[in-house]
């Protein structure tokens, strides 16, 4: 069961923003970023920001978001129902399968290692670190996919509650 909830509306205000990094500090997500203002059906507006380089909507479309719930839901799909267009952002931007945060544990993992046996253990601790950085980027790259299949499958739910008979374009 999925834990996504959609929210639909019409798009009143999107502002696109790019920020300039020095190349040896860029930031890992990209530096484009919108930010959208959607008017909910019961006449709220909600705002939401988007760390992406593709928007398939404009002011005045009609569309529907795929987020996660919570305080501040991140947006993992969009689809536009006015220009019959859509993004699933899980599969057009993923995230790095290895963070920075990998270089701690790499050195929590290899340096009993070198400590312990000494030059043996310097040779011993590239495998166990390969092994660890393999095993990692794989589990992530699995809960990327898995998540980018819930993403379409709440498009697609939500294009048989709007659309009805064109159900299932919007990929």
């Amino acid at each position: 069961m999925s834990d996504l909830q959609t929210i639909h509306g019409r798009i009143v205000d999107l502002r696109r923003h790019v920020n300039v990094h020095l190349y040896h500090l860029r930031p890992f997500v990209p530096s484009d970023r919108y930010e959208l203002w959607i008017r909910c059906q019961d006449g709220s507006e909600r705002k939401f920001t988007l760390h992406t380089r593709t928007m398939p909507a404009r002011r005045g479309h009609e569309v529907s978001l795929v987020v996660t719930p919570g305080k501040t839901p991140r947006v993992l799909g969009l689809a536009n129902w006015t220009a019959l267009d859509g993004a699933n952002y899980v599969r057009t931007d993923p995230p790095a399968l290895l963070r920075p945060r990998d270089a701690l544990a790499v050195l929590v993992l290899g340096t009993p290692l070198v400590v312990t046996w000494g030059a043996a253990g310097v040779v011993l601790s590239v495998p166990v670190v390969l092994a660890y950085l393999l095993v990692v980027g794989v589990l992530r790259a699995g809960a990327r996919i898995r998540r980018a299949a819930q993403v379409d499958v709440a498009i697609d739910r939500e294009a048989g509650r709007i659309a009805g008979p064109w159900r299932g374009t919007l990929h």
